[in-house]
């Protein structure tokens, strides 16, 4: 695995064509109660951007919508709005289960789950008239869904969406994670969205950014000095735990290229996206900016910074 490091690189100044996400409506599109890299990036997000909403990704019978919500809460963000997305039947990408969730929808509710989520997501987007920061962190049915009503947006949306692979994937017959769960929703907002930025997972899938049991982080999380919104992260990390050895934290590392802090760098590339989501060099494919390298101390150092703080 490739580790390039660049100092000072968050202090480097935003690129001149992308918006200032300082002063830019953020979406995060999470599939919080999994793993908890997800919830980590909300915290972080929580905690460094003004003007933020939640949609969620990979919905199972509302439960991740209720887990952000509770989680938004406890870190004292009432004013952030969840919007619950598109429900793709992941039960068992949810590792919750002993979070209080509310009971599955009733079949004659699930009609309106559609218009729900659009409804939501125009208001959102209608408060203000700039450009919009979409960090994809699960797969991409919420986002297909929105440019296919409002293709308008397109026009706003800077997309940075966590996943893809060219190089370097655990498992070479299939797309990575996000894609793969819904490909063809990958395929319509790759292509629909001017110069999306991936944050390929031959970089996420790191062992620099392994957070394990014995990882200082999740010791914190347990301390007795944890705050309600940590221990809630502490018992996502547990839960996980149980499945993997470690998180990667592919999401939080997607968020600070969202946030432009500069530990990832990209360069553009012709890719060919494939029926099933795979993402292949091709001199013929459509530019894409794809992740190159990453500084991974200086990711780490803001990441534990921003959360313990």
């Amino acid at each position: 695995m490739m580790l390039e490091t660049t100092p000072l690189a968050s202090q480097q100044p935003a690129a001149p064509d992308r918006p200032d996400p300082s002063k830019s409506l953020v979406i995060l599109d999470t599939d919080i109660g999994y793993d908890p890299d997800d919830f980590v990036a909300l915290a972080i997000a929580a905690r460094t951007v003004d003007d933020l909403a939640v949609i969620t990704a990979d919905e199972t019978q509302g439960r991740r919508a209720r887990l952000a919500r509770c989680a938004l809460d406890a870190l004292d963000r009432h004013d952030v709005p969840v919007i619950t997305g598109i429900d793709l039947g992941g039960n068992h990408r949810f590792v919750m289960h002993d979070h209080p969730c509310p009971p599955p929808r009733r079949p004659d509710d699930a009609v309106n789950i559609v218009d729900e989520l659009l409804d939501a997501v125009a208001g959102v987007c209608e408060r203000t008239s700039g450009p919009i920061v979409w960090v994809g962190m699960g797969p991409m049915t919420n986002l297909a869904l929105v440019l296919c009503s409002f293709p308008d947006l397109a026009d706003r949306l800077s997309v940075v969406q966590m996943g893809g692979w060219l190089d370097h994937y655990r498992d070479k017959t299939r797309a990575s994670h996000n894609l793969h769960t819904d490909t063809s929703s990958a395929g319509l907002a790759l292509r629909a969205i001017r110069s999306p930025r991936l944050v390929l997972s031959d970089f996420t899938n790191s062992p620099h950014i392994d957070i394990t049991t014995d990882s200082a982080l999740v010791r914190h999380l347990r301390s007795t000095t944890a705050t309600a919104w940590q221990r809630l992260l502490a018992a996502n990390f547990q839960a996980w735990f149980t499945r993997r050895s470690g998180s990667w934290m592919h999401d939080p590392l997607t968020l600070s290229a969202a946030l432009d802090r500069r530990f990832v760098a990209f360069r553009t590339e012709r890719i060919r996206i494939a029926r099933d989501a795979r993402l292949y060099r091709d001199p013929h494919g459509r530019p894409l900016d794809v992740a190159c390298a990453v500084d991974y101390p200086e990711f780490l150092a803001w990441m534990h910074e921003t959360l313990l703080r």
